[in-house]
């Protein structure tokens, strides 16, 4: 396995990929046999990322399922996304970008492939002595990222299916969601959409029951896998050995044997390791089994995805799934998981 990175400065900020794996300890990054296809993996340099990667190294699932991969880092919502629109990178397995059936409907040749993790990681956050259902969050400013973005997208889907007209709310951009809750910890919002990787933090916001998105939105698919029409065609096989090695991957994760290599792969990933943080990722892991051991998504999964974005002015119109969606490698991988 071998990285690439678009950002020179990443390793002092994210750490525990490309060079940094091996200056931290982690074994010696694995390259396949040269027959096989090289596929290039291309994901967000974030923690969560960055602690899946090094897992994947450390345990090996790559030599297992017999791949050769080039893992690329590209920063920015958009960047894994346009890297496979413009034909440098081949599949991005796990994302949170929210826009990936629109750019496909505008002529991105690109299908999503399944699933990463298949719950919502987010929660309402409020600050204390506020808020404590969602009907009390009318006349309030909430945090989220970009107007339509993930976390924006996703309060809207979660006021229309409450019954809350969004209208009556003050959405405002704060960017990623660290930043978001650190608005309503600073004082700056009334809640926020977070990452449950916030829920041991005692910096003050308290959890809105309600708004855990796990349970508001349990049809929701939380991270698409997607890939570009010529990898599923030229590289389909590639592809099904990369989605057995993280279906196994995240099967193992869901398991409390996963725990050590879990917490050592997020202190090498993490500059400035967190315990509560890791500790709320392992718990939620455990308790609410976000992942699949099969990656492959439904055509009521992706109906749903449209019909939200469609409901929230992101896609014009709803495709057929054969037109957005190829989960053939995603089901052949799930056969191959030992």
């Amino acid at each position: 396995m071998t990285y690439d990175s678009t950002r020179r400065g990443f390793l002092r900020k994210a750490g525990a990929l490309g060079m940094g794996l091996a200056m931290s300890g982690l074994a010696a990054p694995y390259v396949a046999r040269a027959a096989a296809t090289e596929i290039r993996i291309v994901s967000n340099p974030g923690l969560e990322n960055a602690t899946l990667n090094a897992l994947m190294d450390e345990l090996g699932y790559f030599k297992t399922y017999d791949v050769n991969a080039r893992i690329i880092q590209v920063p920015g919502p958009t960047g894994p996304f346009d890297a496979i629109a413009r034909g440098a990178a081949d599949v991005c397995m796990v994302s949170g970008y929210n826009l990936v059936l629109t750019r496909i409907e505008q002529g991105a040749p690109v299908k999503i492939v399944g699933a990463g993790m298949k719950k919502c990681a987010l929660t309402i956050f409020a600050k204390p002595g506020g808020a404590t259902t969602l009907a009390d969050l009318r006349g309030k400013t909430i945090a989220v990222g970009p107007k339509l973005g993930l976390l924006h997208t996703l309060m809207l889907q979660l006021m229309k299916e409450k019954g809350i007209d969004a209208s009556t709310i003050d959405f405002v951009d704060h960017g990623r969601n660290d930043l978001c809750f650190e608005a309503v910890a600073h004082g700056s919002a009334d809640a926020c959409c977070a990452s449950i990787s916030h829920l041991n933090d005692d910096a003050g916001p308290k959890v809105i029951g309600e708004g855990n998105l796990w349970q508001a939105l349990p049809d929701c698919v939380f991270q698409t896998a997607y890939a570009s029409d010529a990898a599923l065609g030229a590289k389909h096989e590639g592809l099904v050995s990369v989605m057995a090695a993280y279906g196994a991957l995240y099967d193992y994760l869901m398991s409390p044997a996963s725990h050590d290599a879990f917490f050592e792969a997020r202190k090498r990933a993490q500059k400035h390791f967190d315990d509560a943080s890791a500790k709320a990722i392992w718990d939620f892991n455990q308790t609410q089994r976000p992942y699949s051991r099969d990656l492959s998504m439904t055509e009521s999964d992706i109906g749903y995805l449209q019909d939200m974005d469609i409901g929230v002015g992101s896609l014009k119109r709803k495709l057929a799934f054969n037109a957005v969606a190829d989960m053939s490698a995603a089901r052949a991988a799930a056969k191959l998981i030992r």
